[in-house]
């Protein structure tokens, strides 16, 4: 499932949902909770759903770049000798 911001309005007992969710009965969510302030709110959802469909940009590194005990190692370049001893 992948993450959504929706508005919803809060009816002294539950939260009601602005729009239709496509979810099973029973799927647990974690909410957020934050005030919708009108454009701003809406802002936020256009700009998240905007970001949500723009692919990742620059180059993807190598696998061997990606290997956990090269992760962290600073002194070693991700360039030609990546797989040299440290």
């Amino acid at each position: 499932m992948s993450s959504r911001v929706i508005e919803a309005e809060y009816d002294g007992k539950v939260l009601i949902p602005a729009e239709p969710l496509d979810l099973p009965a029973g799927q647990r969510v974690r909410l957020v909770i934050a005030p919708a302030t009108g454009d701003a709110a809406k802002s936020l959802a256009e700009l998240w759903e905007d970001l949500a469909k723009r692919p990742a940009r620059g180059p993807s590194p190598d696998a061997d770049v990606l290997r956990r005990e090269n992760l962290y190692d600073g002194a070693r370049s991700t360039a030609s000798n990546s797989t040299s001893a440290p």
